[in-house]
This record gives structure tokens, C-alpha cells and sequence, in this order.
């Protein structure tokens, strides 16, 4: 099966604001190419989602929500997304460079409602 991929407005934020931080210290073409490779690798959650661990912050009474971890080493960023089997959907909610503070569970909660069941 294959699943619909969609990035909710946090996301888009938080992408638009690390692209930018990268450019600043860096070039418009270095946060292009950092841009696409990351686009690209959330583009791969259409295939096969569940290849992605749980994140350890999900709240079992809560969304069920993976983390697809994207680049190497001190250049790593987490992609915390929903997984959504019955309606298909992958729904990345937030995306962070693995240095930033821990994502809490309030955070996580931001996608939306568990709309599964």
C-alpha cells in the first residue's frame, strides 16, 4: 500500500527555518541541495513508513508517531511523522536537528487529532 504524504504547517516552519539558518551561515545552494535531499527522504515514507522505529517521546494513549532520522552524523535531523493506516496517510509533524531539546509530547500532540480509530 501506499501511503499519502503531507507535512503539516509546523513542519513547513520548522523546514523553512533550519533552510534559512543554513543559508545564513553557508549559501542559497547548500540550503537548496540540504532542502531536497530532506524532501526526498520524506518522499520515501510514501513506500514504506513502518521501516521507522517509534519515536521514543510517543505517548502510547496518543498518535502513533515514528521518527525517520535524515544525514549523518552532527548533520542529522529528526522527522517526527504520524502514521495514519486506515486513511493512508503520513503526516510529518515536526522536524528537528538532532542538538535541539528533546520534542515533548505536547509537541507531538500539535499534528492533530487521532483520527485512526
Amino acid at each position: 500500500m501506499a501511503f499519502r504524504v503531507e507535512l503539516s504547517p509546523s513542519a513547513i516552519d520548522e523546514l523553512d527555518e533550519i533552510a534559512e539558518y543554513i543559508e545564513s551561515r553557508s549559501s542559497f545552494e547548500v540550503a537548496d541541495r540540504w532542502f531536497s535531499a530532506i524532501m526526498d527522504e520524506i518522499a520515501t515514507l510514501a513506500g514504506m513508513p513502518t521501516r521507522c522505529k517509534l519515536a521514543p517521546e510517543w505517548n502510547r494513549s496518543s498518535h502513533e508517531v515514528r521518527l525517520l532520522l535524515v544525514g549523518k552524523r552532527n548533520r542529522k535531523y529528526k522527522v517526527y511523522f504520524e502514521l495514519l493506516h486506515k486513511q493512508g496517510l503520513v503526516r510529518v509533524v515536526h522536524v528537528r536537528h538532532w542538538a535541539r531539546k528533546t520534542i515533548g509530547t505536547d509537541e507531538l500532540m500539535e499534528g492533530g487529532p487521532d483520527t485512526d480509530d
